[in-house]
């Protein structure tokens, strides 16, 4: 049974559902991903009116809500949040809640996502500051959100490009929710300066020991700290920036596995394809061959 027919059984009691209903899509994923990577499940571009809402648990899902315009409401078990435009609410659709229209019309993007890395940042967004957020001033998110609705608008067959974006979203999430937590300005300059190193010179050679003394810190310092603000290790972190930065280059690029192996930073060839391996669950072959045959 799709995860579209399972939405509209949860939903079937509420006949004011049919319309938005009908107008989320659900576009094609392979096994292969929803194995290893986040994806998208079903995905809508919505506008209400009060007397709009709808309940739902019990369904194998996390979403966002993005509010364009207008407000609506959202109830998770004793709490409640308004989700307003320049916010993003983030459920977990096991759990019973539900959301309404408040100030109208209500404008809304809302997106389905699975995959086995989306429990963990959804554990650690919410657990520190609940389901709703607020936009920093600047922030990219919903920029980036409009550009994953505009590939599945127009390149419903890409589920990696669209894995992607819905990576770079979560990352942002937790990036925001960090900056909002800290409490120690020069501590906090230094790891985001690390975090800045790791996104723009992933390809160089940047080990803890390089870290220590660049930033006059202790490996256990910076490794505690990073992973307080940014829910993963330093080396982990790095690690995906080189995975991402392949990505980018098997899809867009004629290159050798080998060559863009060394190009993101791994100067052996079998610990960059062990590596990749451990993070999406293929291979980068496999990864370019899946992108070739479907046109992904």
């Amino acid at each position: 049974m799709s995860f579209q027919k399972n939405l509209l059984d949860a939903l079937a009691a509420n006949a004011s559902l049919k319309e938005s209903i009908r107008s989320l899509a659900s576009p094609p994923v392979s096994a292969k991903i929803t194995e290893s990577l986040a994806y998208i499940q079903a995905y809508g571009n919505i506008c209400m009116s009060h007397p709009y809402f709808y309940e739902l648990s019990k369904l194998d899902s996390f979403c966002f809500i993005y509010t364009q315009g207008g407000a609506g409401l959202l109830k998770i078990n004793s709490r409640s949040y308004t989700m307003k435009h320049g916010t993003i609410a983030f459920v977990d659709c096991n759990q019973w809640h539900r959301v309404e229209a408040e100030q109208t019309p209500w404008i809304y993007k809302v997106f389905f996502i699975s995959g086995p890395p989306v429990a963990f940042f959804y554990n650690s967004l919410v657990e520190e500051s609940g389901n709703l957020h607020s936009f920093l001033p600047g922030s990219s998110i919903p920029y980036k959100i409009e550009m994953l609705y505009c590939f599945l608008a127009d390149s419903a067959d890409k589920p990696l490009i669209h894995s992607k974006c819905i990576s770079d979203i979560l990352y942002e999430l937790l990036l925001e929710r960090s900056r909002l937590h800290d409490t120690n300005p020069d501590t906090c300059n230094c790891i985001y300066e690390i975090k800045h190193d790791f996104d723009c010179k992933y390809m160089d050679s940047i080990t803890l020991e390089f870290l220590e003394q660049k930033y006059h810190m202790s490996r256990y310092h910076i490794c505690r700290e990073f992973k307080k603000r940014f829910h993963i290790s330093p080396i982990k972190y790095l690690n995906y920036r080189k995975i991402e930065a392949a990505k980018e280059a098997l899809l867009n690029t004629d290159k050798k596995i080998v060559e863009i192996g060394r190009m993101v930073g791994f100067e052996n060839p079998n610990s960059f394809i062990r590596n990749f391996e451990k993070c999406t669950g293929v291979t980068p072959l496999e990864y370019r061959k899946h992108f070739l045959a479907n046109k992904i």
